[in-house]
Formats: C-alpha cells, structure tokens, sequence
C-alpha cells in the first residue's frame, strides 16, 4: 500500500507517535486529511534518552530532575549508593492523569525498559518510518501547548508507533508517498 509521509526531524518525531505533541507547525497547508506516516529524520539514531528540556513535557522533567538529585546524593555519599534497577518508577493516580500525561510516562517507560534489556540499538531511529497518527485539521489557533504562533496548526489523533521501524527510508520534503507493507507491526499498549 502507499503511505502518506511527512519527515519531522528525531527525536521530535516520536513524540508525534506517542501522543505526546499534538500539533505539527508547518509553514504550509495542505488538503490532505486521513493517516499520516511518521519519518523520523536527521543525521543520527540516538542511543540514550535526548535532551528535551526545552519541550513542555512535565513527566520527563520531573524524572529528571529526580534523577539528577539522586546521582547527587550518591556523589556526596561515602558509603550509600543506588542500584539502578533498585529504583521503582511509576504514574502517580494514573486513573485521573490526561492521555498526554500517560503518552509520555508510556515513553518514558518504553525508553527505560529498552535500554535495560538492549544498549547496542538505539531507541530514537532516524532514517525510518517510525509510526503513523491521524491529521485530522489545519488550523491557525490551536489551544495547543505545541502550537506555535503564526504557523500552520496541523491538529494530529490516534497516534500509534511501530514496534519495528521501517529503516533505512531517505527523508523528503512536504507530503510523499511509501510503499508500506501491511505488516507493519503496531505496538500494542
């Protein structure tokens, strides 16, 4: 079958695919409306977790800031260290957290969890079709945390990322099409 695509440049591309950000800012429109395949573009796969420090992400932040007062502690400590596995980490009142708020902790488990079992590859690809959403609207004033202002709102739904990239792809510019296979695998959650 081919696929609508649009490259977003990685990491950023995964945060489409999780549910995290919810806009896409283009300087264009177009008419298309209906599933759009995610390329996850740029230079390098990244290895460990990226910096996103500059993104409204509440979840990771609060991690890492965690995670930084604890390597401190550990530091100024001359007999207490931490065993990395021997820290537990999960969704406080998951049952009344908004979907964006269980997007990324999801991402933040899945990143966690990979580089426990597999720190030969890495998790953020680049140069591959990561996964797929739903465009569903262009608009100009998107409510949106990710919205920027005086672009293109692209308004993005059901998002899903495949458990097995599809590697190797060449980024382009604007909407282009790709032979997918219809088995694609889509990670369940």
């Amino acid at each position: 079958m081919e696929a609508t695509c649009i490259s977003v440049a990685n990491p950023v591309s995964y945060l489409i695919c999780y549910g995290i950000k919810d806009v896409e800012n283009r300087n264009w429109t177009t008419d298309y409306r209906g599933v759009l395949y995610i390329h996850s573009s740029g230079k390098f796969s990244i290895r460990g977790m990226p910096d996103f420090s500059r993104y409204p992400m509440p979840v990771i932040h609060e991690f890492d800031d965690y995670m930084n007062r604890l390597q401190e502690i550990e530091k100024t400590g001359s007999y207490i260290g931490f065993v990395e596995n021997g820290v537990s980490v999960f969704l406080k009142h998951e049952s009344r957290q908004p979907e964006q708020v269980i997007n990324e902790y999801n991402l933040l488990a899945d990143v966690y969890n990979h580089y426990r079992k597999d720190t030969e590859h890495p998790f953020f690809y680049a140069g591959a079709i990561i996964g797929a959403v739903k465009l569903v609207d262009i608009v100009r004033e998107s409510e949106s945390l990710w919205a920027e202002p005086g672009r293109y709102h692209w308004i993005l739904k059901e998002p899903v990322i495949f458990s097995n990239p599809i590697k190797g792809v060449r980024e382009k510019s604007g909407l282009w099409t790709y032979p997918i296979s219809s088995e694609a695998k889509i990670v369940d959650r």
